[in-house]
């Protein structure tokens, strides 16, 4: 962004980097001579576009042009500690302080303007960052912000607990008079990522900087025992060797010399007492017998038990859904610079505001003395590897004080990013006898155990193998489905199992782009599926009854938009009305539809698939996506609708392809040919979005947005494996649905 690239290009300061205060409403925004306008917004743009969005709703409550905006995100000497992204909250939360901040600047101006004028606020008309008289006076020019406040300061006061409620005086508009508003202008981070100009935090550079290389354990759980620094004599440009602990580091003058002085150090490990985990094939079977290390409260309604018992269908079915990667597209990396007597981190992390606090924590420094420049990167949806790499360059930063950049490898990118978590899921349900479902049983076991947070500093890979760590490890959680089905008796269960080792490992749980819902939604949406098809009932029909049968509402209206997202996606997608699975052709290839929905937060998404499964082969092909998704007031529909595009690619490539291996000692899956992804000749022949408004009360002036991004994953596992269902009549329960997993569900 324009933002951004002004900013990194200007002098650096010399610290120290008090916060922005939120209050101030000189910390938002800046308006120039030029009649120009930064906004300064403490959230990162992921590649979705939100500060293109930001720019549009601030423009319009502020009444200037858009074009004239520019947005700077994330650093956290200049923008106001929003926390970063995550939770797909930016415009559903962050949005609304942001649109305050700008009216309220509206506001102000106005006023200067009535003073200059000499006339009420009232007799008053603003457009594009130029205010007039409403007299119709040619001879009125008008005056332009840039001249009412240009180079100064606003100096106004704003109000609020934090952040989220921070507000001034002014109302925010209505939806109907915003102007930018559901129009999709280009996005600023666009033409420089097309054209190779685009400034990444990998291409970060500062005078006298060194490059460094992690050596990581060969086998999980091993503890250092001898470092040979001799084996680095013919390695040219070694500064250090830095180790501690379990951690060790070669530091270098070039990037390539510690590339070699990585791979040539010779480093002596004694192996673990124990085991670090079962092999990937055997988790499940470890998951179901291994005691669990805690539970949640159950949700309960009715007696599950006695309905089922009585009732005069019942169905049983298991789901395993294996540990997955972020498997980022460029390895974790990152910049620490320790001139001056302070230390600025470049990076790519999504919670930059975080990032600072637990690298000041973890290095025992003043808070003040640390920044956080955020930059475009790659993948950083979740809790990524690029906090991990920010730690580490800070670490070894501070150790030579000298700037450092520190890059992971593909193969411990693949091996040792954090992982979502694996679920082992049982399922039981029963239906009347007129095929209405009476009873739900879900219960889940989450290989979640020591779960890591977002930039705790106690929880980072360096602070573990440095022995720098929480006196317990996190508890987990196991999450249960989202969903507005009326069924009278249910239970929800969630427990989380423990990996004999806790830390260490590379098998680290951490958020993977909407946490764990994928998982849960790939066994509850199955699950009704297979209800679905006990009942001998269209699986479209069936999901409406559900959703029909309840007569309230959440404020949300999350029922009434459900409903509403799956009669468009079936009017869509041309579904017709029929039990699953349909005849089944005698051909090797044979084709099959499937339906999954669910909700996060307050968005919905319902997504139906066309899938061609190879018989012979096993190869599964999804042909055909159509998504119906309910984010309430669409800000950008061009960008959500690659927003949403991504987000099913990305689930489509968790159905069929990601899985985190490993054997008893360590990970298998190092790279592109152990841990493939999607294809460009995976990819969809059609993928087909619609932005549905399913609010009861459509045109309500204050129409919410609401978050995009996460929910779009959470639906497309059950989807395919419905659609496989439907096209073959084997039911495929645990994931990936690899052509080996498919040839032998087939076969069996």
């Amino acid at each position: 962004m324009e933002g951004v690239e002004a900013f990194l290009q200007r002098p650096a300061a010399a610290g120290p980097y008090p916060d922005p205060d939120f209050l101030q409403l000189d910390s938002w925004i800046v308006i120039r001579p030029d009649n120009t306008a930064t906004f300064f917004v403490g959230k990162t743009d992921l590649g979705q576009g939100t500060g293109t969005a930001f720019r549009q709703i601030m423009s319009d409550e502020l009444d200037i042009d858009f074009a004239k905006t520019t947005c700077v995100m994330g650093s956290t000497d200049v923008t106001v500690d929003q926390g970063g992204s995550g939770g797909s909250d930016a415009l559903q939360t962050d949005g609304y302080p942001m649109r305050r901040v700008a009216a309220e600047a509206r506001r102000v101006l106005l006023e200067m303007a009535s003073t200059h004028f000499g006339v009420p606020v009232t007799a008053l008309a603003v457009s594009d960052g130029v205010v007039s008289t409403k007299t119709g006076d040619s001879a009125d020019r008008g005056i332009t912000y840039g001249e009412l406040i240009g180079g100064k300061k606003f100096n106004v006061t704003l109000t609020g607990k934090n952040t989220d409620t921070t507000t001034g005086r002014a109302p925010l508009k209505a939806v109907q008079d915003m102007k930018n508003v559901g129009k999709s202008p280009r996005r600023d981070d666009i033409p420089a990522k097309v054209d190779g100009s685009q400034r990444w935090a990998v291409d970060m550079k500062v005078p006298g900087m060194l490059h460094a290389r992690n050596v990581r354990p060969p086998m999980v759980g091993a503890t250092l025992k001898a470092i040979d620094e001799s084996s680095l004599k013919a390695v040219p440009g070694v500064v250090k060797v830095v180790s501690k602990g379990n951690y060790v580091a070669v530091v270098c003058e070039r990037e390539e010399q510690a590339i070699r002085a990585a791979r040539e150090l010779k480093v002596e490990w004694t192996p673990p007492a124990t085991k670090p985990f079962p092999p990937s094939e055997d988790l499940f079977t470890y998951m179901r017998a291994t005691a669990p290390s805690s539970s949640s409260p159950p949700a309960v309604i009715g007696d599950v038990d006695t309905a089922i018992l009585g009732a005069a269908t019942t169905v049983q079915a298991q789901y395993d859904i294996p540990f997955q990667g972020h498997t980022a597209f460029g390895p974790a990396h990152a910049l620490a610079d320790p001139s001056n007597g302070q230390l600025t981190i470049y990076s790519n992390d999504m919670k930059s505001y975080g990032l600072r606090n637990g690298v000041a924590r973890f290095l025992n420094i003043p808070r003040e003395t640390v920044r956080v420049v955020w930059m475009q990167g790659p993948q950083a949806y979740g809790r990524t590897a690029a906090e991990d790499a920010g730690f580490e360059a800070a670490f070894l930063a501070h150790e030579l004080q000298r700037p450092v950049r520190l890059q992971w490898s593909r193969q411990e990118e693949t091996a040792w990013d954090t992982k979502g978590p694996a679920y082992a899921i049982t399922m039981r349900g029963a239906l009347d006898a007129q095929g209405q479902v009476v009873a739900l049983d879900f219960d889940a076991r989450a290989a979640d155990h020591n779960h890591i947070g977002y930039n705790e500093y106690d929880t980072v890979l360096i602070a573990q193998l440095t022995g720098q760590r929480k006196a317990e490890p996190a508890r987990g959680r196991a999450s249960f489905p989202s969903d507005k089905y009326a069924i009278p008796t249910r239970r929800m269960r969630g427990s989380v199992v423990p990996l004999p080792l806790a830390w260490e490992t590379p098998v680290r749980m951490g958020n993977l782009r909407d946490p764990d819902g994928p998982q849960v939604t790939f066994a509850s949406e199955s699950f009704i599926d297979e209800l679905a098809a006990a009942a001998k009932a269209d699986p479209v029909a069936f999901r409406l009854g559900l959703l029909e049968r309840g007569t309230g509402d959440d404020a949300g209206h999350k029922r009434a938009r459900s409903i509403a997202c799956l009669k468009a996606a079936a009017t869509k997608f041309g579904w017709t009305p029929r039990p699953a699975p349909g005849p089944i052709p005698a051909a090797d290839v044979v084709t099959g539809r499937g339906v999954a929905y669910s909700y996060r937060s307050e968005t919905v998404a319902v997504e139906m698939v066309e899938v061609e499964v190879n018989r012979r082969t096993g190869r599964v092909w999804v042909k055909r996506i159509v998504c119906a998704h309910d984010c309430g007031l669409v800000i950008n529909p061009e960008a959500l609708t690659r927003t949403l595009e991504g987000g099913l690619l990305h689930s489509v490539s968790r159905a069929l392809c990601e899985e985190a291996r490993f054997d008893d000692t360590k990970m298998l899956s190092v790279d592109w040919v152990s841990s493939p992804t999607l294809t460009h000749a995976d990819v969809p022949e059609s993928i087909e979005i619609l932005q549905v408004n399913g609010d009861p009360n459509p045109n309500r002036p204050d129409l919410p947005h609401y978050g995009a991004g996460e929910t779009v994953c959470k639906p497309m596992l059950a989807a395919v494996a419905n659609a496989i269902f439907d096209a073959t009549g084997v039911r495929m329960r645990r994931l990936p649905f690899t052509p080996a997993r498919v040839s032998a569900a087939l076969k069996a």
